[in-house]
Parts: structure tokens; C-alpha cells; sequence
């Protein structure tokens, strides 16, 4: 493994710089992005088995959907609109597949590690999955932070008890 990966309970998820992630996906015209959230989504069910995160039908959805959306810039159907209603629906199931890797993450970390994540709401409705790629490069950091409150409070409990 390399340093770039978290590790945790001897499985890792891949770190992607953010930066990377969105220059990468703009460059391929969002394929990075697909194989990209492809491989978190096998990580997170390979570390949170227990709500497994059938990545099949969500990628179908997806590309349904972008293909749908495409199909209907080529043809000029509601070219009217800013953005058309494929579109629409591409984001929303894709800010639903973000929150259910979320939900995993902070479901793993709190059996794992009896820790709660708190997460921003605006970055997720507003970044979907570039807010989750931004929260797991800095998963570990938060973790340590937090287990080390958690083991100085223990201490000054200890302490005050004796």
C-alpha cells in the first residue's frame, strides 16, 4: 500500500488529491470520475460490508441518465431550459449515491472507532463526491485528532477519580 492510501482494519480506501480528481475527470470528460468512484465504492463495501452499495444499478442509472442527457443537447430538446431535466435527474441520483457513501463512511468509523463525523451539508448538495474525496483525504487525520481527545479525556477522568 501506499502512503497515499487510509489505512484501516488492514483495508484501505484510495486517497485521490481533489484537485487531481477534478482535473483528471475534466480532462477525460468525466470517465476518470466514473472509474474513480467505481474503485471508492468497492473500498467502501469492502470496509463497511453491511450496507453493501450495489454499484451496478447506481452506474446504470448514471449513465443512463448522461447518456439521455447528451442524446438530448445533440437533438436541442429542451434547449430552452438551462439545463434539462436529465440532467436534473443525474445530479439528484448522483448527490443519493454520495450521501449513502457518507452514511457508510460515518457508519464504519462510528463501530469502528465509536466516533462521529459530523458533515457539511453544503458540500455535499453543492460538491457531491469531490466533498467525499475532500472528507476521505482527511479521514485519517480526523481520526487520529479525535481518538487522541478522546484518550486525554479518559486520562483527566482517571485522574479526577484517584
Amino acid at each position: 500500500m501506499s502512503e497515499e492510501s487510509l489505512k484501516l482494519s488492514n483495508v484501505a480506501i484510495r486517497k485521490t488529491r481533489t484537485p487531481i480528481l477534478v482535473l483528471l475527470s475534466l480532462i477525460t470528460f468525466g470517465v476518470y470520475w466514473y472509474v474513480w468512484l467505481w474503485k471508492l465504492i468497492t473500498d467502501i463495501n469492502t470496509i463497511y460490508p453491511k450496507k453493501y452499495i450495489h454499484r451496478v444499478k447506481w452506474f446504470c442509472a448514471l449513465i443512463i441518465l448522461q447518456s439521455c442527457s447528451i442524446y438530448m443537447m445533440i437533438k436541442g430538446i429542451q434547449k430552452e431550459f438551462i439545463i434539462n431535466c436529465a440532467d436534473l435527474a443525474w445530479f439528484l441520483v448522483q448527490l443519493l449515491l454520495a450521501l449513502q457513501i457518507l452514511k457508510n463512511i460515518e457508519q464504519y468509523v462510528k463501530e469502528e472507532f465509536d466516533l462521529d463525523i459530523k458533515h457539511n451539508t453544503f458540500g455535499w448538495i453543492f460538491f457531491g463526491c469531490f466533498y467525499i474525496n475532500y472528507r476521505i483525504n482527511r479521514l485519517a487525520k480526523y481520526i487520529k485528532r479525535e481518538l487522541k481527545w478522546k484518550i486525554r479525556k479518559l486520562k483527566k477522568e482517571k485522574a479526577c477519580q484517584n
